[in-house]
Order: C-alpha cells, then sequence, then structure tokens
C-alpha cells in the first residue's frame, strides 16, 4: 500500500480533508453543538484507565451497550491527551486514512495510479465521508478504514490478514456481525470457500460471546429495533443517488448480482426504529458501512470501465457542496463562538466536585465529560429550547471574526437568531 501514499495529489487531498474538517469539527466543539455521543465516549475511554467502561450520558458501563471492545485500543491516546479534542481528531484520522487503503485496493484490482487516486478523492467528497468526520465519534468511523484493508487482504487472498481485519470489524458494534457473516457467505459460494466459511465462523463466534456477555450482566444491548413497513422508502432512493454521486454511479457498473450484496446494508437504514434517522441524512454515522461497500463497488466499476473516474471529482465537488449534511453546504456558515459559554463548560470540566447537567446542554456535556464526575441528566429538562441546525447568515459571521459591522442579532447555540426568538437556558 506504499505506492499508493506517495501520490502526492492523494496526500495533498487527504491533508486538505484532514485541516478543513479538524477545523471545523473544533469550531463545533466550541460552540457547543455536539451532541451526547461524544462525551459518551470521551467518559468511557476515561474509565477504562481503571477497567471500567462505565460513562453517565447511558448511566451503566458502554460495553454493556455496544459490542465495542475494540475502541479500547484507542484509549490509551485519551489517557495521554484527555479531551474531545483528541477524540475528534482521531475520528478525522480514520476516515481521512481510509481514502489510502481505497487507492491501494483500487491499484491491486489493476486500476492505474492516477484513476485509483481520483477513486480515492471521490470517497472524501461523499456526503457519507464528510458527516462521519462532522457528526458525532461513533465506533463506524473506523469501518471504511478496516472494510477496506479486509478487501485489499481478501484480494491477495491473504487469510490470516483478513482474518484480524475482520475480528477487528466485529469489535466495533454488533451489527458487523451480521455484514461480516453475510459477505463471508458470499465469499464461500462464489470465490474463495475457507476464507469465506472462516468469516462466518467468527462472526458467529463473536455474536455467540456478546450474547452470553450480555445475558451474565442481565442486559441487552442499546440497539434499535425493526419495523415490518419502512418509514422513507422514497428516501432511500435519494440515498443510493448521493452516495454513488461522487462515485459517478461507478458501483452500478459491477452487475446486479454483486448490487444485491448491498441488501441488508440497505435493510438496515430502511427498517431501523426507532430511531429513524431519515435515509437521506446521508452523514449519518449508520450510512458507514453501505459507504465502504459504495466505494469497493466503485473500484470494482472502474475496472470494468475506465471511463468513469473521469467525472468522479466534479461529481463529488457538486455532492459536497449541494447536498452536505455538514457546513461546507452551499449557504451555511461555521458557528459563531460565544467564548464566554465555552468557558463556562471548561469551568464544569475542570471542577473537583460532581456535577449533573441538564439533557438540552449536551454541547457541554461533550466539552466536560472528561471529568469522570460530570454527569449527563437522563431526560431534558421542560424548558429546553431547540436551536436552528446552521447558521446560514455570513453577515453574522464574518462580523464574529471582525469583518464587517457588528450584527444585532443574538446567539442559540452558535446560531444568531432575530430579535424575539428563543434563547436557550442559561446554564448555571
Amino acid at each position: 500500500m506504499t505506492a499508493s501514499r506517495r501520490d502526492p495529489l492523494l496526500v495533498f487531498a487527504v491533508a486538505l480533508f484532514a485541516v478543513v474538517y479538524f477545523a471545523l469539527d473544533l469550531n463545533r466543539l466550541y460552540a457547543l453543538r455536539y451532541g451526547a455521543d461524544l462525551g459518551t465516549y470521551l467518559q468511557t475511554f476515561v474509565n477504562l484507565q481503571h477497567g471500567l467502561s462505565w460513562n453517565y450520558a447511558e448511566w451503566r458501563p458502554h460495553f454493556q451497550v455496544h459490542d465495542c471492545w475494540a475502541l479500547a485500543s484507542i484509549a490509551p491516546f485519551v489517557w495521554l491527551f484527555p479531551s474531545a479534542e483528541m477524540l475528534l481528531m482521531i475520528q478525522v484520522a480514520a476516515v481521512a486514512c481510509a481514502a489510502f487503503v481505497l487507492a491501494a485496493f483500487a491499484r491491486e484490482l489493476g486500476i492505474e495510479p492516477r484513476a485509483a487516486t481520483l477513486i480515492a478523492i471521490a470517497f472524501l467528497l461523499t456526503p457519507s465521508a464528510q458527516g462521519l468526520v462532522y457528526d458525532n465519534f461513533s465506533e463506524n468511523v473506523f469501518v471504511p478504514l478496516l472494510a477496506f484493508a479486509g478487501a485489499f487482504f481478501a484480494r491477495r487472498r491473504a487469510l490470516l490478514p483478513v482474518l484480524i481485519v475482520a475480528q477487528l470489524l466485529l469489535g466495533l458494534k454488533e451489527d458487523e456481525m451480521l455484514f461480516v457473516a453475510w459477505f463471508g457467505l458470499a465469499c464461500a459460494l462464489f470465490w474463495e470457500r475457507r476464507m469465506g466459511i472462516a468469516l462466518v465462523l467468527l462472526a458467529i463466534m463473536n455474536a455467540g460471546g456478546f450474547a452470553l456477555y450480555e445475558a451474565l450482566h442481565h442486559v441487552q444491548p442499546h440497539d434499535p429495533g425493526y419495523v415490518l413497513v419502512p418509514h422513507d422508502p422514497l428516501g432511500v432512493l435519494w440515498l443510493l443517488i448521493f452516495v454513488t454521486l461522487p462515485f459517478a454511479f461507478a458501483p452500478l457498473a459491477v452487475g446486479w448480482r454483486a448490487l444485491l450484496l448491498g441488501i441488508p446494508l440497505l435493510a438496515e437504514i430502511l427498517f431501523m426504529a426507532p430511531w429513524t434517522y431519515e435515509p437521506s441524512r446521508i452523514g449519518s454515522h449508520y450510512t458507514a458501512p453501505l459507504l465502504a461497500a459504495s466505494a469497493i463497488a466503485a473500484a470494482f466499476g472502474t475496472a470494468r470501465r475506465p471511463s468513469f473516474v473521469r467525472w468522479m471529482v466534479p461529481l463529488g465537488v457538486v455532492a459536497t457542496l449541494f447536498f452536505n449534511d455538514t457546513v461546507l453546504h452551499v449557504g451555511r456558515w461555521p458557528y459563531i463562538v460565544d467564548w464566554n459559554a465555552y468557558a463556562r463548560a471548561v469551568t464544569v470540566r475542570e471542577e473537583p466536585r460532581s456535577r449533573t447537567i441538564p439533557r438540552d446542554q449536551e454541547g457541554v456535556w461533550a466539552v466536560a465529560a472528561v471529568n469522570p464526575r460530570v454527569r449527563l441528566a437522563l431526560r431534558a429538562g421542560p424548558h429546553a429550547v431547540f436551536c436552528p441546525a446552521y447558521d446560514r447568515s455570513a453577515a453574522d459571521f464574518f462580523a464574529s471574526v471582525g469583518i464587517g459591522a457588528r450584527r444585532a442579532a443574538r446567539l442559540c447555540g452558535g446560531v444568531p437568531v432575530a430579535a424575539g426568538a428563543p434563547t436557550p437556558v442559561p446554564y448555571p
């Protein structure tokens, strides 16, 4: 995989992606706009120093909530640099570096180096990849990296590396057990029997081990339920368009039989309840497996028809600018940071005593959760105020950085609002 890393264009694209989104993540963090999950994982990793995955957002050990033991490997980074910024850096690096592995896989298929680089850049331009690095921290930020590595080693028929990568995938979240078993079965039936059977058995053993662990602790995982009637079938169509658009629809060139392998990845999104995300919200972490499969399919499609690659970057730019869940969408601006509010959150983080944060103050929790004494209330208070999702005022944003006249609009979670609009409950 070293040859792809030496491509200056890919190195530049990965570095630009990482720098831009880490800066945007910091802006969101300092504006107190991150949700509970960032603080949940932060406190979980801090407490792993003492051998316990307890956190005060879920009010129980996180390893009883999800089968994500593989994440313990990144806990030492948080111990060395205990801050939300470290988790944000890790998630950006995980997604950005996945582009290198995708390019290496494309080259393994016989795609010429520059085309392989463009496929990897198209991956970075997908709204799903950008949503992964802009959203709350999730186990799924590592799915593309591991999926691409697994595909690379599988292409080389390297059984042991494939099993190691698969085991790491299985340690990210319990739904990866289904996906590994599904693709292992397909591998056994249509390509490499020994490798496929080994993957299926590995998934079954992990599922049995997790079920036993949950039974011994008399708990259930915090997984969504499923319904028979899909929530938004039309949204799934938009989801498929937006996921494949940056790859110039190259995934469709793999043929209908190969496309059927993506059914479980779609079904999880389509039939999930009750925490249903709109399927067209392609920046959700739920789309990570589908994104990884689409990128791998795009490489196979390009190997069949190299002409796809010329359209990938232009269409990827269109997807970034007009179909993005992040602030890079045209018409949106970074949040305006209220440094006094952020300073109060830092004060909570540094306090030696216990403090319970109201549920509607999840942005404060994301900053302060590195303090294991800080707790997040189970429910929002009766006076919770939901702020607009994005700052759409260019004048207010530029005024906040000293360019232009100061505006009179007030802030609601880093977003300027008109006079008379509701404001958040002040944090004591």
